[in-house]
């Protein structure tokens, strides 16, 4: 036994041994709307919940956000609403409006001219609508909604009439679509069928991220988020091929994932309201923003069932101290790598300061070296689970050559440029 007493020492240290961090590479500018966009509808009382909207400095706001933009006409009275709430969260909310598309009923207001008189109502209003989203989720009318006859000419031809009665009314607007339901699978499939019918006239080319229905282990869980990069490479693939994109691959079409959220399944808490769902959401939006997305639309801002940073009741979910974490993360965003393959880093460059988040993908602490050259460390704050049961404020790490960073936390490290 003695003989093998060294070894299991030697492995046990290295294994103990603090990660280190090398930065590398050129940076990617982190897009305005890159990162703590939120979906809201009606169902979502912004006004009961003031404080936690603010305190994430939504960047935009995508209205009415999922399946009830198809269920619902989109009235005067409804952006009414919409611009009440942009106007609670205290900062420069951008808008993304959703029109609606599928109809559920014969008098239902999907027709281009409908759209235009949302238009008119915007303007009416002085809502400055950023995008209009053409419909949601189109992808799925044909099995969910039980329609086969919407395929991706059908929507294509759609999107131009609604975009053609919109501009009527509004020469500058700018377009989103087709909002499908997965960054895989059948859902890629319509993407690539309507890029390559209407190219010519998408100026957000969109798609949402759902990968789990909350039954995966938590490891295989986060396991999932570095898979939203791979998509944003597809889609830009699919963009730049003449073959596949024949009336648009010289253009300049932006990328937006207008919802996302670990789990899909509303009714199920699960991967949703819990700490394994935060921090997957986190790292999805950090990815997103590294990868030169420039929109993107956490579902949801509050109380969509399991959905939302906090519940009806006002409650906080980890998903709020997440956002309130990621806030931070603007500028530049810089190629990070570390040693340990559980510590996840993501590094942005803003004037002096430097941003660091790392999610701690363990269940148990890690050790994390501080060292960055031509900075020095001036703070940070993480939070668990607990933190958030507790409804306390972050905990304050104190600063030294390494940091000890809690099992399933998000850490905030920032740095100031040395003279």
């Amino acid at each position: 036994m003695r003989r093998f007493l060294l070894p299991l020492l030697l492995s046990a240290t290295a294994s103990a041994a603090p990660a280190t961090l090398t930065v590398a590479g050129p940076g990617t500018p982190i897009a305005p709307l890159a990162v703590n966009g939120f979906n809201t509808s009606w169902q979502m009382p912004l006004a009961e919940a003031v404080d936690a909207v603010r305190s994430v400095a939504p960047t935009s706001l995508r209205f009415p956000g999922g399946n009830v933009g198809d269920e619902n006409d989109l009235t005067d009275k409804a952006l009414a609403y919409f611009k009440a709430n942009l106007g609670l969260t205290g900062g420069n909310t951008a808008a993304i409006v959703q029109t609606r598309v599928f109809a559920t009923r014969s008098d239902a207001r999907n027709r281009p001219e409908d759209a235009a008189q949302a238009a008119r109502d915007a303007k009416a209003l002085g809502l400055n609508v950023t995008y209009w989203e053409i419909g949601n989720e189109p992808d799925l009318y044909a099995t969910n909604r039980g329609d086969p006859s919407w395929t991706p000419e059908r929507y294509c031809q759609t999107f131009r009439a609604q975009r053609g009665a919109i501009l009527g009314v509004d020469p500058g607007a700018k377009f989103a679509g087709p909002a499908v339901s997965k960054g895989t699978g059948p859902a890629m499939t319509f993407l690539e069928g309507f890029v390559k019918a209407c190219g010519d006239v998408v100026d957000l080319l969109t798609w949402h991220e759902y990968p789990t229905d909350g039954t995966a282990t938590d490891e295989e869980a986060l396991a999932t988020a570095p898979s939203v990069t791979q998509h944003v490479g597809f889609v830009r693939d699919v963009l730049r091929d003449p073959d596949r994109n024949p009336l648009g691959h010289t253009r300049d079409i932006r990328l937006g994932v207008t919802e996302y959220s670990l789990s899909w399944r509303s009714d199920r808490p699960r991967h949703l309201a819990d700490q394994v769902g935060a921090l997957w959401a986190a790292e999805a939006d950090l990815r997103l923003a590294e990868a030169g997305v420039n929109v993107t639309s956490y579902f949801a801002i509050v109380a969509a069932g399991n959905h939302g940073l906090v519940d009806l009741a006002g409650v906080p979910r980890p998903t709020l101290y997440a956002f309130q974490q990621l806030k931070h993360f603007r500028g530049t965003a810089l190629p990070v790598q570390s040693s340990d393959p559980a510590l996840w880093p993501h590094l942005s460059e803003d004037g002096p300061l430097r941003t660091l988040l790392v999610t701690n993908t363990a269940t148990e602490a890690h050790q994390l070296t501080t060292n960055m050259p031509g900075y020095t460390l001036i703070g940070a704050k993480t939070f668990t689970e607990q933190t958030v049961q507790d409804e306390a404020d972050f905990i304050r790490l104190k600063l030294g050559p390494t940091l000890d960073l809690p099992g399933r936390s998000l850490t905030r490290l920032v740095y100031k440029r040395l003279p």
